[in-house]
């Protein structure tokens, strides 16, 4: 008995001293991005030992086995067996599986994933676009979203936001052609989606075809823009600090001649045109040598007005973490950008004239499990604007203004300091410089508050997962201008004469233009606007076995007032009813409909029904494909089709009541006596009603190579109708307008998707995409009046296609003096070097009949993006190639014209009788209106059927060791990342701008700015 009694004392010991040495492997895990949370850690030899990362990323695992591996794993991610090491804290770095198929999805109202999803969808994740130094966030999608077209107009600071569409456009009327924004399933304005911290956001997705974007029937034609913002996890708190510096320099800088090359040249265009040459062999001979810089001054106003480069700041902090009672992220960030001219202040008054941004913003987005079954939401944000400009001036068009300054008009300043002035043009402005230095400035400043509090009930005591959501959210925004600035806007200027040492006082062309008085203010409330938004909607989500079902029926009410205008209130009600079902997910059937109405149509037009439907087949799933689909995990075919609407009407916002409006006075009686008068406006249309549009979608999703492999591709068909236009094939001898009426129709067709390579080689992984975009338009009727010729009728072509003439080259002395060839019947005949057009009607005359569709919009049809990552240990390389293709492009005025723009090096590749063969421009004249100018003339000699490439984003980071942190940090990276580094294109053959600057206009926005970034992220 005593031995027994020894034995198991013994075992017991044994087994306490066995227990008491027992392993614990601790570590943290981390992605390229920083600590991950929810990391699954198990014992390979016992697989339910298993613990969890933090939110720091930080774990502990007691071991029962010495010796033991473990198992890290986490979904979207590669999983990782490493052998455990109790007496060193593990430093483990996860890589996402880029081609996940359990990748999620947001969609209206809820989520989806991509295995079972049979709509078009395309996402981005929030960190992807964290790292683009941009203000705006839609400036960051572009080329990585297929089916997203962006035109970055213009680069000047808090302005720079891009236009964009999905899958091209489809309406006539401009304003209808704009996404709907939804942030946290809330509507938003372009202005506010641009104003949005990157920080903020979890993941954006672009809902593109009848079945995702039915649900919000009359709002969803063109397409649906989703922003989900970042939410707390379990976990301590979770401090990340960013701080980034950038360089800005335009994307291009224009090369304009010289004061010697210009006089030449207008010595030229005077000769051409019969006058007295400006200039005499003295004057060319001082422009050449610059031996007299204050009588024959030469001055690069481009150089001498813009900075080579100008900063930018971003800084953000945010916390997150919670406990199961409470979660919560909190961010605030500050973003500066300052503009690219000089600082010419005197440095007394502290007036800033240049141009400037500054953004401040602050989230706060708590989630409260109240009970078991009862959760409340409160997110709350505020985003507050400051946009600075110089007074009353168009910087870089004044620089590109020829009729304003000349090279040779005035020195920078004269001998003695004091500003000179543009004597020899007709405005007589003083130098630019000059107006900076005392013009003041023009400041807006626009703040949003945002406020939503939601609930959520699950109702699993009636039927497993079946739950409520409510929200309510309120919108409010307040903008607001001041203008510092004098009275009169010219400083004392003075005309310096070398040959007797005297100065001349500007007068100027106005009564006390050579006053420099006092700054006064003027203020201005530019928008005061709120939106009320309700919801509450039933979710149900549940399994079956093989067999999953999902439904959701939603009551949606939005109020929106605009006090500024002080407009009656706009509303907007409806309901929305989805069900979902997919059969082990081989089969999915998805079906939404939208009933939703609009206070802008009339009662019994209010009111629509929006359809549709989407199917899905993983072939994969099927026994019979099963040998011919073997290196796939995925091969799903779906379709979708559906009526989707649009409430975006031009003109009045109640187009079905007839309007009267408040004319003139007119005069009664013999001594007279003025009385008010109304008079009728055009006539109203009861049977107005929203656009509607007919959307067919045909996908496929594909996996494949071990989920190395992943593509997403469609063809798309939207036939859109009943769209608003004012007729005009109604005779004007009705003697009144019309309103619009629900008459034209278009079709919109083409194909998008994306591919991309993930794989590994040894600690080196690197993944190659390829996201492309197609979409081509066509009128099919539009209520045009009947042309006189078919080749004038626009209906057949794109919306916004340009019209103007063909163009022949240019007209030889023969020619000029043939009387069989046409001509335009001009006030000044035309001469041999103009340009030569077609005479489409053979009538012997240049005129507006002899007018046709030339070049294409001015909105690309292709797009690409051609992104790269790669990744070593703690080192990353990623770079997106961006290019559009297929579009035109057509300046006027500043851009191109001489004696209104600056003589560039173009014009010296004008006609003359020696370069006839090989002149790429017209003789120069002083003739603003002769038949060589653009804006008079419009032809497809000035129109470029362009294309341009841009490496639009470049970044390199570094993530560093975590046993070279010190105090508590557990994370830190540094980068260096580039916007638009570089950029090629053909419009450089003729137009010195960026690609993307607006057609049909003079090219003289904000240059796009080209930015290199270093920053510097740490967390703790």
């Amino acid at each position: 008995m005593k031995k027994i009694i020894f034995i198991l004392l013994l075992l017991t010991f044994q087994t306490a001293l066995s227990y008491g040495q027992q392993a614990v492997v601790k570590g943290v895990v981390r992605d390229s991005l920083g600590p991950i949370a929810g990391v699954t850690i198990n014992e390979i030899l016992h697989p339910t030992n298993m613990t969890i990362t933090d939110s720091t990323g930080h774990f502990s695992l007691s071991l029962k086995e010495n010796g033991d591996s473990i198992l890290v794993s986490l979904v979207g991610y590669e999983s990782k067996r490493i052998k455990a090491s109790p007496n060193n804290v593990l430093d483990i770095t996860l890589h996402q599986i880029q081609t996940s198929l359990n990748q999620v999805i947001v969609i209206g109202f809820g989520k989806t994933n991509r295995i079972t999803n049979t709509g078009s969808v395309a996402t981005i994740k929030g960190e992807e676009i964290r790292r683009i130094p941009t203000s705006s966030v839609q400036n960051a999608l572009a080329g990585r979203m297929p089916g997203f077209f962006t035109q970055q107009r213009s680069g000047q600071p808090g302005k720079d936001a891009s236009d964009y569409f999905i899958r091209g456009v489809s309406s006539l009327n401009s304003e209808g052609n704009k996404p709907l924004i939804i942030v946290d399933d809330i509507e938003y304005t372009y202005e506010q989606l641009a104003q949005i911290n990157a920080n903020e956001i979890e993941s954006i997705s672009i809902l593109k075809d009848a079945s995702t974007t039915a649900i919000y029937g009359i709002k969803g034609a063109n397409g649906v823009l989703i922003v989900t913002t970042r939410r707390g996890t379990l976990g301590r708190p979770q401090f990340n600090f960013r701080v980034e510096t950038g360089l800005q320099t335009p994307v291009r800088r224009p090369k304009f001649l010289n004061a010697y090359q210009t006089a030449l040249l207008v010595n030229e265009a005077h000769a051409n045109d019969g006058l007295s040459p400006v200039f005499t062999e003295g004057d060319l001979d001082a422009f050449k040598s610059g031996n007299d810089p204050y009588g024959h001054p030469d001055v690069n106003w481009y150089n001498e007005i813009i900075r080579p480069y100008s900063l930018q700041h971003n800084a953000n902090l945010d916390v997150s973490g919670g406990s199961k009672s409470v979660k919560y992220f909190v961010s605030g960030g500050l973003y500066s950008q300052d503009g690219n001219t000089k600082d010419f202040s005197t440095g007394e008054d502290g007036v800033n004239t240049n141009y400037f941004y500054r953004r401040y913003d602050l989230r706060s987005n708590l989630d409260i499990q109240a009970t078991q079954n009862f959760s409340l939401r409160l997110d709350v944000t505020a985003r507050i604007g400051d946009i600075n400009s110089p007074y009353n001036q168009n910087v870089t068009g004044n620089l590109y203004n020829f009729s304003k300054y000349h090279p040779y008009s005035a020195p920078f300043l004269n001998p003695n300091g004091s500003y000179a002035y543009a004597y020899d043009t007709e405005d007589q402005l003083p130098t630019l410089n000059a107006m900076l230095a005392t013009g003041g400035y023009s400041r807006q400043r626009r703040t949003d508050y945002n406020a939503l509090l939601g609930f959520k009930e699950k109702m699993d005591f009636i039927t497993k997962g079946l739950s409520l959501t409510g929200r309510v959210a309120y919108a409010g925004i307040e903008a607001n201008s001041l203008n510092l600035a004098r009275p009169y806007a010219f400083p004392p200027s003075y005309h310096y004469d070398p040959a007797t040492d005297s100065y001349t006082l500007n007068t100027g062309t106005s009564t006390g233009g050579y006053t420099l008085t006092e700054y006064r203010t003027i203020g201005n409330t530019d928008a005061k606007d709120q939106r009320v938004n309700m919801q509450l909607y039933l979710n149900y989500d549940r399994s079956f076995g093989r067999h999953h079902f999902n439904s959701l029926l939603l009551w949606n009410q939005e109020n929106y007032t605009n006090y500024k205008a002080a407009a009656a209130p706009q509303k907007f009600r409806g309901f929305s009813y989805k069900i979902g079902y997919d059969f082990d997910q081989k089969y999915m059937l998805d079906f939404n409909v939208g009933y939703n109405g609009s206070d802008r149509f009339d009662s019994d037009k209010r009111y629509g029904l929006f359809p549709a439907i989407g199917v899905g087949w993983n072939l994969k799933k099927e026994a019979i494909f099963e040998h011919i689909l073997k290196g796939f995990s995925l091969f799903k075919l779906r379709a979708s089709y559906g009526v989707v609407g649009s409430d975006v009407a031009p003109g009045d916002q109640y187009l079905y009541q007839q309007v009267y409006n408040q004319g003139g006075g007119y005069s009664f009686g013999q001594t007279s006596q003025v009385q008010g008068t109304i008079y009728e406006g055009s006539l109203g249309n009861p049977n107005v009603t929203w656009e509607k549009k007919r959307s067919l979608d045909i996908g496929v999703d594909i996996n494949a190579l071990n989920n190395k492999l992943s593509i997403t591709a469609d063809y798309f068909r939207d036939y859109r109708f009943d769209q608003l236009v004012t007729r005009n094939d109604i005779p004007l001898i009705l003697g009144i307008g019309v309103s619009p009426t629900n008459v034209a129709r278009t079709v919109n067709r083409g194909f998008d998707g994306q591919a991309t390579f993930s794989d590994k080689i040894g600690q080196l992984h690197y993944s190659v995409g390829l996201v492309w975009s197609y979409a081509k338009n066509k009128i099919l009727y539009e209520a045009e009046a009947s042309p006189t010729y078919p080749w004038l009728a626009k209906t057949g072509h794109s919306i916004d296609q340009p019209f103007g003439y063909k163009t022949l080259g240019f007209y030889t002395e023969d020619q000029i003096n043939d009387p069989s060839v046409a001509k335009p019947t001009t006030a000044i005949p035309a001469q041999a070097g103009d340009l030569r057009y077609a005479d489409l009607n053979g009538d012997g005359v240049i005129d507006e009949n002899d007018r046709t569709a030339i070049g294409m919009p001015n909105l690309p049809n292709t797009t690409f993006g051609l992104p790269i990552k790669f990744s070593y240990k703690g080192l990353d390389i990623s770079v997106l190639f961006q290019g559009a293709f297929n579009y035109s492009l057509y300046l006027t005025g500043t851009a191109i014209e001489p004696f209104q723009s600056q003589f560039q090096p173009i014009h010296e590749k004008r006609w003359t009788p020696q370069s006839a063969a090989t002149a790429q421009f017209p003789r120069l004249t002083t003739n603003p209106t002769s038949v060589n100018s653009p804006a008079v003339y419009e032809s497809d000699f000035w129109l470029i059927n362009a294309y341009y490439v841009r490496l639009k984003t470049v970044e390199l980071g570094y993530q560093l060791p975590k046993k070279l942190l010190p105090f508590k940090i557990n994370n830190a990276r540094f980068y260096l990342s580039a916007y638009n580094l570089a950029t090629s294109s053909n419009i450089s053959k003729k137009y010195q701008q960026d690609p993307e600057v607006q057609s049909n206009s003079a090219g003289d926005a904000y240059q796009n700015q080209r930015v290199i970034n270093l920053g510097l992220q740490v967390g703790f």
